[in-house]
């Protein structure tokens, strides 16, 4: 059986389980593949020696960008002839698509000061010919700036011992509408919804935001409660308890090759979610997701999401089969057949 280490690059350090994406593209997978049979195990790019790497078969760098760091394991991966591969799941991989980083859009970053990050990834990119992605949009921007690589995109799923946590007594009374951004870098998504979210709320709906935001963010709207980041148990349970999700995306290219990680979490909790439409989000669309497109309007889709919202949430047939079609188990066939071909 194959052998994989997943290698990890991330503020975290040796607690990249915290980081959202090195949970979705590491920890996830490298479980299933333990549970299949395969060792597989999940490791700081930092702390990556010969001796250890000997183990292995694969070696799977996650969002790998040109430092020392980087150098150093790539060396010693070659150095004991590992089959190499990257896995990235935003549009980061060449400089031209700084323009349309959150970063810039959302934090105020300079786009230069992007595009050296984004030259870093890039110049990393080029030391790899197997790649995995999150998405298909994000595929096809791979193969448009690699030609010559190979590509398989491996959604985000949930883990393989997944359960939703026990959701609290509904308040007929009172709905509330949540927002569980990551990062602070989806502020300005969230702002284009402000004038569909004033329309909706009142004294009935509220709004929940639980993340990395400033008060600016949300100005505007009056019935809002601000909680900070909370841990990945702790954002589970928090979003079985509201009403309503909602996943915001500004229309650029950043935004069209983003995953529907968030629908996949919320509705598999067993709470409805209005998301702007993307490639990702259509391909996992089911009966609690409300997309917004170009026929549907923000507000008309908040005030059907709500109204409802308590039928659809008990639907517990419906949110059963969810989680078995977005569990890692489902999508790891995926995985095994990209490395039989790369070995």
């Amino acid at each position: 059986m194959a052998s994989v280490i997943y290698l990890t690059d991330t503020r975290y350090g040796q607690q990249a389980w915290q980081h959202p994406s090195a949970r979705h593209r590491c920890y996830h997978y490298a479980d299933s593949l333990l549970s299949h049979g395969c060792n597989s195990v999940v490791f700081p790019m930092e702390r990556v020696s010969i001796a250890l790497l000997k183990g292995f078969d694969h070696a799977v760098f996650h969002r790998p960008s040109q430092n020392n760091r980087f150098k150093h394991a790539l060396q010693c991966c070659n150095a004991v002839g590992l089959k190499l591969h990257a896995d990235y799941d935003d549009l980061i991989f060449h400089p031209d698509f700084a323009q349309y980083s959150p970063q810039h859009l959302s934090s105020g970053k300079s786009v230069s000061r992007i595009k050296r990050q984004f030259t870093d990834t890039y110049n990393a990119a080029k030391s790899f010919a197997s790649f995995l992605v999150s998405t298909v949009y994000l595929a096809d921007k791979m193969i448009d700036v690699f030609p010559n690589v190979s590509v398989t995109v491996l959604p985000n799923s949930l883990p393989r011992t997944f359960a939703a946590p026990c959701q609290k007594n509904i308040n007929k009374e009172k709905l509330t509408i949540g927002y569980f951004p990551g990062s602070r870098g989806h502020s300005a998504d969230f702002k284009s919804v402000i004038p569909a979210l004033s329309a909706v709320e009142s004294e009935v709906v509220r709004i929940l935001i639980v993340g990395r935001m400033n008060e600016e963010d949300y100005a505007g709207l009056k019935n809002v409660k601000h909680l900070p980041f909370a841990l990945y148990a702790d954002y589970l349970k928090l979003l079985s308890h509201v009403d309503v999700s909602i996943a915001p995306l500004l229309n650029n290219e950043f935004n069209q090759s983003k995953s529907a990680v968030k629908l996949i979490e919320s509705v598999s909790v067993g709470t409805p979610i209005v998301a702007t439409e993307n490639r990702d989000m259509a391909d996992h669309n089911n009966d609690l997701s409300y997309l917004v497109g170009k026929g549907c309007q923000w507000q008309d889709a908040l005030r059907d999401a709500l109204e409802k919202s308590l039928a659809k949430r008990n639907d517990i047939q419906t949110i059963g089969e969810l989680q078995k079609r977005f569990s890692v188990t489902s999508r790891l066939p995926i995985l095994l057949e990209h490395l039989q071909c790369a070995a």
